[in-house]
């Protein structure tokens, strides 16, 4: 499955480059991680392989969002999104992160996380689909089969 922005790198040389990003933050030459920069290199992305951005809005301390990434690597999900979906996982924090990010798709984190959002960056980035309504905040309950009929409908 390919998340971005490890879609064309290594995880070593990923992680090089964001340590050598990070020794020199402090000079103004360095413009700090925006995930707005990352989301528009995504849109580039996705533009060419012809497929949909699949924005989970998350934090690594929910369970839901640990339960999700898992039923997200299931076989018979892998699959299909690997072919269909561009993953853009966007880190909230303890809903302290990256809010500006999430209010530019509507606030769906406004009732439970994970949150997903489908956009399709051939037709003026317009959104597919948003679980602004909370459809995942009980991921941990779901079934594979849940999350694929879900993202089928979306192809």
């Amino acid at each position: 499955m390919k998340h971005w922005p490890f879609a064309k790198a290594s995880l070593a040389i990923y992680f090089s480059l964001l340590l050598f990003s990070f020794i020199f933050s402090c000079t103004s030459k360095v413009e700090p991680f925006s995930v707005f920069k990352a989301y528009e290199e995504a849109v580039q992305y996705a533009k060419k392989e012809n497929k949909k951005i699949l924005i989970i809005f998350g934090a690594d301390w929910c369970p839901d969002c640990k339960a999700l990434n898992q039923l997200l690597v299931a076989p018979e999900v892998k699959s299909f999104v690997q072919e269909k979906f561009l993953i853009f996982q966007v880190d909230v924090g303890k809903f302290d992160t990256n809010l500006d990010f999430n209010q530019k798709f509507g606030n769906p984190i406004e009732n439970g996380i994970p949150a997903l959002v489908i956009i399709d960056p051939k037709n003026q980035e317009s959104i597919l689909a948003s679980t602004k309504g909370g459809e995942f905040s009980s991921a941990s309950q779901m079934r594979a089969e849940n999350v694929l009929s879900y993202l089928k409908q979306f192809q």
